[in-house]
């Protein structure tokens, strides 16, 4: 069974999330195991570096999403400056909680992990889908 994506020029790609999780225990089985050989196991090292550094969080967007929480931050703190001047807790209040959910919602629209932008750059590129 072929786990892995192919593309046209047939190099094996990780294009899902249980694609992933399968060569990343195949990977350490295969060194915990000592199996294979020292080509086997350089693979499986290799495809265990790969997994790691697909891991690591990237912005999507890195643009809109410096602006969208750059105008958050700003609206917020001129509600609460308002609020302040006014005497109103409540207005400061809500204005930290929801200048607060608005840079939760623009960190988790555009963060994702480095393999997810990879896999959506070559969706175009595969001719064969694995697991």
């Amino acid at each position: 069974m072929r786990v892995r994506s192919l593309t046209r020029d047939r190099r094996p790609v990780t294009t899902t999330r249980g694609q992933r999780e399968f060569c990343a225990a195949a990977a350490d089985r295969i060194i915990e195991l000592g199996a294979g050989g020292n080509a086997v196991q350089a693979a499986a090292r290799s495809l265990k570096k790969e997994i790691e550094a697909g891991e690591a969080w990237t912005w999507r967007a890195p643009i809109s999403a410096i602006a969208f929480a750059t105008a958050a931050a700003a609206i917020g703190l001129l509600w609460v400056i308002s609020g302040g001047l006014d005497g109103d807790v409540g207005a400061v209040v809500t204005a930290g909680v929801l200048s607060s959910a608005a840079l939760v919602v623009v960190t988790l629209r555009h963060r994702t992990r480095r393999w997810q932008i990879e896999a959506d750059r070559i969706a175009a590129l595969v001719c064969r889908n694995g697991l």
